[in-house]
């Protein structure tokens, strides 16, 4: 990767893994578009309906059908690369082709306590806490709070949760809601942040995420929020999560199909609300784990079919959505480490986008501030691996090797002292020479001294005091409707 400014864009040197061939692709593609036309997605949504109805889709009660040419209409119409800005309109994400961004989980159901190595209920100061580590991790790009406040009310905790983010970062905001209501008070914040709504659509810093519901159903609430975010230009993510053997046919090829399928419905709806609104193209497809019943979060077939999904966003020419940093462990441990680390490695190489989820474990129901920390310093490591090297003139040090010549040493001369910073130098892992007589502690003990003391740091506040003020003046006019 190769940062320019504050946005880090993919370096042309990098491998890349090529999942699926431009024939499969294709295929792909079309199944997708069979899929829309023939089988059609349950929508009962009146509005959208109607819209969709005078865009040329054939309506059959609650079942809806769009013809290819509607959705390549769509596809065509959409913007390829979306920049994204954070809280003080600098450039921060620009998603388009390799580049990757990785973003935390700051709440869940249940987080893993670092003071107390316990499972709890996340709390609304958690969020906080967590937006604050995160906001001071280098390596993670962006926030995603889901509204997991259990000390607040149920109605209020998307929009609690989305607070807390912007009081304790700067940093991009992938806002998740499930209500038209909570949405429009989100934006209003936002907007409060930016300096208008105005200013925010020119940089926006925030992002929504919305989803169908797997197979082939799209919820009224979600097709409303589509439209709004098509109409007032917030940056939108449509994605399934879905299961092969569960919400999906146990083939992957399938399963990427249906995800394709689903995803496009949302921006057929996008766009035709309003052409040219920002639009990400995604799904989480992965499988049942028979053994458990569970959706596998850390399966391998889950990460090959989120890089299948990179590439066919891609094949569309639409920015992508993807998930790594995530998997099945409950404790942070070994296992925890191994599922994102190989995450990592396929996200990147796939050049999957918008990159959420990192810190989710337990089947996305534990959230593990830990692996947040660890996440850093794994995806700055595995950032340089993919990095490649240059062959240039001064870089093969013809010269230089003959001036130093055989049985010379490099350690003091200049060019050594000019060029050595350019390396990949660790936080977290343990680099020293090995002596049998020191008691060594472990990756996991400097992980969690680190995680506390992101914890316990002071932070300068994010919003000037009387933009908090008008914030918590909106707080209090929040109805739970």
């Amino acid at each position: 990767m190769q940062e320019k400014g504050s946005v880090i864009q993919a370096d042309s040197s990098c491998p890349r893994f090529q999942l699926l061939s431009e024939e499969q692709r294709h295929r792909i593609a079309q199944a997708a578009l069979r899929i829309l036309e023939r089988i059609g997605m349950k929508t009962t949504e009146p509005d959208i309906v109607k819209i969709l109805r005078q865009a040329g889709a054939r309506v059959d009660g609650d079942r809806v059908r769009l013809p290819s040419t509607l959705v390549q209409k769509a596809i065509h119409s959409a913007p390829s690369c979306i920049t994204i800005y954070n809280q003080a309109g600098e450039e921060a994400l620009f998603l388009s082709g390799y580049n990757t961004y990785f973003g935390a989980s700051v709440d869940g159901p249940t987080i893993l306590d670092p003071r107390t190595g316990e499972y709890r209920e996340c709390l609304e100061e958690d969020i906080g806490w967590i937006a604050r580590l995160a906001d001071g991790l280098n390596n993670i790009d962006f926030l995603m709070p889901a509204g997991f406040a259990a000390d607040r009310e149920v109605k209020l905790a998307e929009r609690i949760a989305f607070k807390q983010c912007i009081l304790n970062s700067s940093k991009p905001i992938l806002a998740i809601c499930q209500r038209m209501r909570d949405l429009e008070d989100i934006h209003e914040m936002a907007a409060l942040v930016a300096g208008g709504k105005e200013k925010l659509q020119q940089r926006p810093f925030l992002m929504h995420y919305a989803e169908p519901i797997s197979p082939l159903v799209n919820p009224d609430s979600s097709l409303q929020r589509v439209r709004y975010c098509a109409k007032h230009q917030i940056p939108l993510v449509y994605s399934p999560f879905l299961a092969m053997g569960a919400t999906a046919p146990h083939h992957m090829a399938a399963a990427v199909a249906q995800g394709c399928a689903e995803s496009l419905f949302g921006l057929v709806v996008h766009q035709v609300s309003q052409p040219g609104a920002p639009f990400i193209m995604g799904a989480m497809p992965s499988l049942m784990d028979m053994k458990t019943a569970s959706f596998a979060y850390g399966a391998p077939e889950f990460y090959l079919m989120c890089g299948a999904m990179a590439e066919m966003a891609r094949h569309f020419k639409l920015p992508s959505f993807g998930t790594a940093g995530t998997g099945d462990a409950k404790r942070f441990d070994g296992q925890a480490v191994l599922e994102a680390t190989s995450s990592f490695y396929l996200a990147i190489l796939s050049g999957s986008n918008l990159i959420h989820d990192v810190g989710l474990f337990g089947s996305a129901q534990l959230l593990i501030p830990e692996m947040i920390v660890a996440a850093d310093e794994v995806i700055g490591m595995v950032r340089r691996s993919l990095k490649g090297f240059e062959v240039t003139e001064e870089a093969l040090a013809l010269d230089l090797m003959e001036e130093v010549g055989p049985g010379g040493e490099y350690v003091s001369h200049p060019d050594t002292l000019k060029h050595f910073r350019g390396a990949w130098y660790p936080s977290l892992l343990d680099r020293r020479s090995f002596d049998p007589s020191v008691d060594y502690d472990t990756f996991e003990d400097r992980v969690k001294r680190k995680t506390l003391e992101l914890i316990k740091a002071n932070h300068p506040p994010v919003l000037p005091p009387e933009k908090v003020e008008r914030l918590l003046e909106m707080e209090r006019s929040w109805k739970l409707d």
